[in-house]
């Protein structure tokens, strides 16, 4: 942390436009499987993003009881316990996804600052380490909290720079998945070789 400290004074908890907050607990009667609202727990953001299809819904009920465990555009998610994915980030990137968010996440919701930037950050070695050796806990129960998430350090850049590196990363992720779907177009051509290799 020392690092950043020498490059930022800011901390996470300067651009919050509220308090972090852990999640909404459930009980197996609050789901709905007709429902049309999530609850995003930390199962659903495993892979670095919100996964609805696989999100369990719950009843309107549940949904209208928690006006303050809301999901939102530009809401940055992390999971708050478990080795694994104690850490792991997802961003709201559809405001169609209405839900709630699980008591084993906390959310973040920033301002003046460009949420997709401190996705990205937070998703960084550096941030993942600071996780690591703040986190509480033995085993896999171990724990982050938000009283501890809001004094890390956070680049002090500007909203320029942010959209700037934000375009940058965007056109790398771009380039990758071109490779990725060149690799998976000719392992097709020779699955196809050795198929008709074989009827042949």
């Amino acid at each position: 942390m020392s690092v950043l400290k020498t490059q930022t004074s800011k901390r996470i908890k300067d651009y919050t436009a509220e308090d972090i907050t852990l999640g909404k607990g459930i009980s197996p009667s609050d789901y709905d499987e007709n429902g049309e609202q999530y609850y995003v727990s930390m199962a659903d953001i495993k892979n670095w993003r919100f996964e609805p299809e696989e999100a369990k819904k719950v009843f309107q009920s549940y949904f209208n009881a928690n006006p303050n465990k809301r999901i939102a555009i530009n809401d940055i998610i992390m999971a708050r316990s478990g080795e694994g994915t104690i850490g792991k980030v997802a961003i709201i990137d559809n405001d169609e996804n209405e839900g709630v968010y699980a008591d084993f996440t906390m959310r973040i919701r920033l301002k003046n600052y460009n949420p997709l930037f401190a996705y990205y950050y937070f998703r960084t070695d550096f941030f993942q380490h600071l996780i690591y050796t703040h986190k509480k806990g033995l085993g896999n129960n171990t724990n982050i909290f938000p009283s501890q998430i809001q004094e890390f350090p956070i680049p002090e850049l500007t909203i320029k720079q942010q959209e700037n590196i934000v375009s940058e990363i965007k056109a790398s992720i771009d380039a990758q998945r071109e490779i990725e779907k060149q690799i998976q177009e000719k392992q097709q051509e020779i699955s196809k070789i050795i198929i008709d290799a074989i009827k042949s």
